[in-house]
């Protein structure tokens, strides 16, 4: 009996499945260092970025893993959507999984979320540095965010025989959750240096808050746009 192609790939196909605890800082930084990281063919909307450190207790794929990312506001062709300038995440299998089926960006990093009543922090570790620390106190104040759903990722696919053929798609998904929990407070970002991964170089002017929020999503298939 033959092997199928979808048993020899390292990650199940979508649909994914997954419960999440997301910590998200809802911030705003200088408009030309964040520009700076987002490429062709999408346009920089807003100056307003969240960074989070997301938890995904899973159905589909089998193992927990994490996310961490800074999540900016782009254009393309008239439609709106949160797109990942940096991308990070904790297992082989969902990094592969979500960089090679919809084009996150991701690279392999060690993440946590530490929860109290006083306060939530997360942090994310890479070849040394811990890139992203994120915090929040909780108050129940009201906090000023934008919608970045859906989400729009540049998928680039590198051909095996031509140092000139990396093939581009834009790829939209749609993977606004169903939201069981959400608290807001006051929030806390900081990036530590990092020559691999220059977080640090983008210059957050204000920090608006910070939310916690718990729930369920399905990941489907995306939608190429082009």
């Amino acid at each position: 009996m033959e092997l199928s192609l979808d048993k020899f790939l390292p990650y199940p196909l979508p649909p994914w499945e997954h419960d999440f605890r997301t910590l998200a800082v809802h911030c705003a930084c200088d408009e030309a260092s964040l520009r700076r990281f987002i490429p062709a063919p999408f346009e920089l909307v807003s100056d307003r970025i969240q960074v989070a450190v997301m938890r995904f207790d899973c159905q589909v794929p089998d193992r927990l893993y994490y996310d961490a990312a800074v999540i900016a506001l782009v254009r393309y062709n008239g439609m709106t959507g949160g797109f990942w300038p940096f991308a990070y995440n904790s297992t082989d299998q969902a990094m592969s999984g979500t960089r090679e089926i919809w084009g996150y960006n991701m690279k392999l990093a060690e993440m946590e979320i530490a929860e109290s009543e006083a306060r939530i922090d997360a942090s994310t570790r890479r070849l040394g540095k811990t890139i992203i620390s994120v915090s929040m106190k909780p108050t129940g104040e009201k906090i000023e965010t934008l919608d970045m759903f859906p989400r729009l990722f540049l998928k680039l696919t590198p051909d095996a025989d031509s140092a000139e053929g990396v093939r581009q798609t834009v790829v939209k998904l749609d993977t606004r959750p169903e939201i069981q929990s959400h608290a807001t407070g006051t929030g806390e970002v900081s990036f530590e240096p990092s020559q691999d991964d220059p977080l640090h170089l983008l210059k957050v002017t204000n920090v608006f808050g910070a939310s916690f929020t718990t729930g369920h999503q399905i990941l489907p298939w995306g939608q190429a746009l082009r």
